[in-house]
């Protein structure tokens, strides 16, 4: 189940339905350290499922045609970048990290005055979001390839594991 939750400004969405492969994960963080286990198998699958969100930014970050020059040398859609991790202590920080988060997957671009103007406008310049745009368009692709990766991940490691333990 997806279930956007207004908060502010900003929406939070939070999958729930997935004990079984909790179940199945805690399984095999008793086997072995709770970091690989997570990092091969939920921080992969994050990573994987937010491709596309990461994709469409690229595609509908607004773009100035015009030649780069010593003072502007790359375009906001070429410093587009898919990052996922276990959450570190600045990351808790933030409050759309929960502590409780086993892994967070982030499409970021550099953050300067020009991707600030643009996804949130300024007193001249009106708004043209495409972070948050890109995220709400492809919230539930994102939520069923997280679900489909990451029980393939979990069963490959699951495999991986017991082959281990002969």
């Amino acid at each position: 189940m997806v279930a956007w939750t207004p908060e502010g400004k900003n929406r939070m969405f939070r999958v729930e339905g997935m004990e079984e492969l909790e179940a199945k994960l805690s399984e095999l963080m008793d086997m072995n350290r709770a970091d690989s286990a997570a990092r091969a198998t939920i921080v992969k699958a994050a990573k994987e499922a937010m491709a596309p969100v990461a994709d469409q930014v690229k595609s509908t970050a607004p773009y100035d045609p015009s030649p780069r020059t010593k003072k502007s040398p790359i375009h906001l859609r070429d410093t587009v970048r898919l990052d996922a991790r276990i959450p570190t202590k600045r990351d808790h920080q933030s409050i759309y990290v929960n502590p409780s988060d086993a892994a967070i997957a982030v499409v970021s671009v550099k953050r300067s005055a020009v991707s600030l103007a643009q996804e949130f406008g300024t007193k001249k310049i009106p708004a043209q979001p495409f972070l948050r745009r890109a995220l709400e368009q492809n919230a539930e692709t994102v939520v069923n390839n997280f679900k489909t990766s990451f029980a393939e991940y979990l069963m490959t490691y699951a495999n991986k594991m017991s082959r281990r333990r002969k």
